[in-house]
């Protein structure tokens, strides 16, 4: 559980759950948030695009996921070849995953992709020009390219426009599911008033 306070309320987390308690009014909204994993390699050029991505999706209210990456150093044990407690979890927890594929993607990059896979996530892959399409590649739709000369924050827009309509989906789903929990509801409460 995570408090957070803002100028217009109290905001608590229970995992994928949040209530934010309004001190402007006693209002209490209780919302899914939309969360995204991003994978991406140590490439100096990606972390410009990974810290815009990261700060964009935030000022629309979706939540990123950025793995620690070792820097530059080599791998040195095997504990680098497994996927860490952490990243799986994040993983399993995100709504979808944004790849950076590039042409100096690296193995972290690849063990997040086919992981994320195997949970039958949703994969958002941004490749860079001139990397060859892969066989993973064929099976995600859509696939956002950038070039390292496009005007910096393009991709980045492009593919925060995609979240907040993945993000607008997911909330529908949960409205949709409110109401008819609480129609349930009032058809319990209906039956059990009529015995």
């Amino acid at each position: 559980m995570s408090p957070g306070v803002s100028a217009s309320g109290l905001r608590r987390s229970f995992g994928n759950f949040s209530l934010f308690f309004s001190t402007t009014g006693r209002k209490m909204i209780a919302t899914m948030a939309f969360k995204v994993f991003l994978s991406y390699s140590v490439d100096p050029d990606e972390q410009a695009i990974v810290w815009r991505l990261q700060t964009l999706a935030a000022a629309h209210g979706i939540e990123v996921f950025v793995p620690q990456r070792p820097g530059f150093a080599l791998p040195s044990s095997k504990r680098n070849a497994i996927l860490q407690d952490q990243v799986r979890g994040a993983i399993d927890r995100c709504d979808c995953l944004l790849a950076i594929v590039t042409t100096s993607t690296g193995s972290a990059v690849e063990k997040e992709l086919n992981y994320a896979l195997g949970r039958n996530k949703l994969i958002i892959p941004i490749v860079e020009a001139g990397v060859a399409d892969h066989s993973i590649l064929s099976r995600l739709k859509p696939i956002f390219r950038f070039s390292r000369w496009d005007t910096p924050g393009k991709i980045e827009n492009d593919v925060v426009a995609f979240l907040k309509e993945q993000k607008q989906g997911k909330e529908n789903v949960q409205a949709v599911g409110a109401l008819v929990a609480i129609g349930m509801g009032l058809l319990l409460l209906s039956s059990l008033s009529k015995e």
